[in-house]
């Protein structure tokens, strides 16, 4: 959404409130000599999107500042600059000068934060399925077990009730503080960014029946990784929706033939991958 919505959606329903109001005339310009506060406080009392808007230009040189903290990112900087505006017109909405902070400062804190949510969905969307699904499991656990203990889990307790050892559980928590920026003093650096998992590192407890240690998961995506879409989309199709050739050669429009050629080709991939002989 870009900053010109987001300010359209900010106008009243009326503005019989903002005639009534004793309004400030603002330069229309780019720039003005309006103090931060003022601009600020008259906008929070007319919603004038004529002054919201001179407030993000009288800005713009904060949120560069801002954004050099994170110049580390391969993210374009014009969607980081867009998620800072964000940021700042959240903290124009949000501002209150009797808390005691100028609003430059309010603002830095705000938008820092806003780009460091962002940049965290981001990082971690690009760590491996496997290891979301199971961060998102231990979450979950863990908060289960909060509500029947009393108490947080220990480490040996969340072990335990997800069946994963106790070094896997310190390793996928090391990933995940790795990348949740959530402090303003937090160091940002490259290596950092690349801080993935050791998944030599994960492994199951104990065997459970009909159910895969996860470390044999975690070979098996990293395997399936390494195929095309075109052949991932059909060993999924026969293997995890348990499809048919015939079944899997309609739904993606090829003949039969074609599906169990490229389902050979893909099992013959994994077989080189992995080492074995499957299925």
């Amino acid at each position: 959404m870009s900053i010109s919505a987001i300010q359209r959606t900010e106008r009243v329903s009326t503005r019989e409130t903002a005639r009534e109001a004793k309004v400030v005339e603002f330069p229309r310009s780019k720039k003005t000599d309006f103090r931060n506060e003022e601009m600020v406080e008259q906008f929070q009392k007319t919603r004038d999107p004529d002054i919201l808007e001179n407030i993000i230009a009288n800005n713009q040189g904060l949120l560069h500042s801002i954004l050099r903290r994170f110049s580390y990112f391969p993210d374009p900087y014009e969607d980081l600059l867009q998620v800072a505006n964000l940021g700042l017109i959240k903290a124009v909405h949000r501002y209150d000068p009797s808390n005691g902070a100028v609003f430059s400062s309010y603002a830095t804190a705000v938008v820092d934060g806003e780009v460091r949510h962002h940049l965290r969905d981001t990082v971690l969307m690009r760590q491996p399925r496997w290891l979301r699904k199971t961060e998102k499991r231990i979450e979950e656990v863990s908060t289960e077990l909060t509500r029947k203990l009393k108490h947080p889990p220990s480490i040996r307790e969340l072990s335990e009730a997800v069946n994963i050892s106790e070094q896997g559980i310190l390793e996928i928590m090391r990933v995940y503080a790795n990348v949740s920026l959530h402090s303003v003093d937090d160091p940002i650096t490259r290596e950092r960014l690349q801080s993935g998992p050791d998944s030599s590192m994960i492994s199951s407890r104990h065997y459970e029946n009909f159910s895969l240690p996860i470390e044999d998961k975690i070979i098996i995506e990293e395997a399936l990784n390494a195929l095309s879409a075109f052949q991932k989309k059909i060993v999924y199709l026969l293997f995890y929706k348990d499809l048919t050739q015939a079944e899997v050669a309609e739904e993606m429009g090829m003949t039969q033939r074609k599906i169990s050629r490229e389902s050979a080709k893909a099992l013959g991939r994994l077989k080189v991958i992995l080492n074995t002989k499957i299925f």
